[in-house]
């Protein structure tokens, strides 16, 4: 007669709880977190490095434009005799703003055109001559720049949602990417000496990726600043609890990141610190106005570093800007030492210093933003900066490309997605809720993201069996 055994679970009247796979939940956990990060992220570290060799990339494409020959032992014209070059090519124009250079940088003029668009002349600063003009969107450099900030969907907002999304997706991907690199090296190890086809890839992605996360750490965090949701929020936040982002000044009540918006040649923001400081008026209206030479004196004389970026007045009680920053890429100082940006306000009459805002008036928050930002771009520790931010992108191109080989390597004859078989114990874990819920709530778009995964997983996948197969849930 044939008995059946008895299981464990049934000589205590208890069924045993089933054992989590912790290393395939957390790889299922990466892999649905790379279908949304990783687009993004190819795209951010193709733009990122195109706009950091901007003067490289933007003179390169017009040659004889941005860039000149040094005539022996010369040196670079006035500005003014420079701006009536500008002037004469175009008489009925105004002219917005100059950034002056270093070397064979071109004098680049900012005029607004008859179109009430703003146009780039670009000059000899040797021969006073002009080379060419060129508007934003003839330059590389600008499409990376937009692209990298909203992949040029720009209709309310929702590119620059969809890049935080992928940003805030990015920290989740590290975090897991970081438990499978050590969870998982006893089996990486063993499919490379079994010679398992993709192995040897596997494990070059895991390497590679270790170094890269902490990267990516860095670059989300030091980037949420810029964000819609994250970094509006952060100053609505400070605002309303009497805190201040910039010094004294409060940024919401500042004009001058917008007129320096206004009359840029590109459409790159204002430095999120510097443009965030108090403006300065003129007063002796009716007098007449001194030259932007004489407005880069002033400037000189009070130890603000060179080359400068100078906005022109707007208006009768408008005032020169004069900027050492970190935004204008014309060899300033101030691009790899952040310590030295500043702005100066001068009286467009009388020539006397009305205004000043620079790092020095920043608060920490600020302070550390700006410092961010700075590294975030491969500036702030000069060619160490830029020859490890190059290899990083590089670092990131290879792990969005090796990721999805590595999945169609893997899924064979698979059907569906072929996702990692496992299931999150989510609510299981309290610890696990607390992070998730923590996560959540610093980065908001992930946290409304999240919740429409777990609803449609737990409403839709898990109780349709064809989903179930396709998704490969458990």
């Amino acid at each position: 007669m044939t008995t059946t055994p008895t299981l464990p679970s049934e000589l205590d009247g208890r069924r045993q709880p089933r054992r989590t796979n912790w290393f395939a939940a957390f790889w299922r956990w990466h892999f649905y977190g790379s279908l949304i990060v990783i687009p993004v992220l190819f795209v951010l570290a193709v733009t990122g490095m195109t706009y950091m060799f901007r003067a490289e990339v933007d003179a390169w494409t017009h040659p004889g434009v941005l860039r000149v020959e040094v005539p022996p032992e010369a040196t670079r014209a006035p500005l003014v005799e420079q701006e009536a070059a500008v002037r004469a090519a175009h008489p009925d124009a105004p002219v917005l703003s100059v950034v002056d250079g270093l070397g064979d940088r071109s004098t680049v003029f900012v005029i607004e055109n008859g179109d009430g668009e703003n146009l780039n002349v670009y000059v000899d600063p040797y021969r006073s001559e002009i080379t060419g003009e060129l508007t934003a969107d003839q330059l590389i450099s600008d499409w990376a720049e937009r692209i990298h900030g909203d992949l040029l969907i720009g209709e309310d907002g929702i590119g620059d949602r969809i890049v935080e999304l992928g940003a805030s997706w990015a920290i989740v991907l590290t975090i897991t990417g970081f438990i499978i690199f050590f969870l998982g090296r006893r089996p990486r190890r063993g499919a490379v000496r079994k010679g398992i086809r993709g192995a040897r890839l596997r494990g070059l992605h895991a390497i590679v990726g270790l170094p890269v996360g902490i990267g990516i750490l860095m670059l989300v965090l030091s980037g949420l600043p810029w964000t819609g949701v994250w970094g509006s929020a952060a100053q609505s936040v400070a605002a309303g609890n009497g805190l201040s982002l910039w010094g004294e000044d409060p940024g919401a009540e500042s004009s001058l990141g917008e007129r320096m918006e206004d009359t840029s040649g590109t459409s790159a923001p204002a430095g999120w610190a510097i443009g965030n400081g108090p403006m300065g008026t003129s007063g002796g209206a009716g007098t007449s106005m001194i030259t932007v030479d004489d407005a880069t004196a002033v400037a000189r004389s009070l130890g603000v570093p060179e080359p400068y970026s100078i906005m022109y007045p707007e208006d009768q009680s408008g005032v020169f800007t004069v900027t050492a920053s970190q935004w204008s890429d014309n060899g300033n100082p101030a691009e790899s030492d952040v310590a030295q940006e500043v702005a100066i306000h001068i009286d467009q009459y009388t020539g006397g210093a009305v205004g000043e805002y620079g790092y020095a008036d920043y608060s920490p928050a600020a302070k550390a933003v700006s410092q961010g930002i700075a590294i975030h771009e491969g500036r702030r520790l000069g060619v160490i900066n830029t020859i490890g931010s190059t290899l990083f992108c590089l670092a990131v191109m290879f792990m969005c490309v090796s990721a999805p080989i590595m999945w169609w390597t893997r899924r064979g004859s698979a059907s569906g997605l072929a996702a990692p078989r496992a299931k999150l114990p989510l609510w299981g874990n309290w610890l696990l809720v607390a992070v998730m819920a923590g996560l959540g709530v610093f980065l908001p778009l992930f946290g409304l993201s999240l919740i429409v995964v777990l609803v449609l997983d737990q409403l839709l996948i898990r109780r349709l069996p064809r989903m179930r197969r396709f998704f490969g849930t458990v």
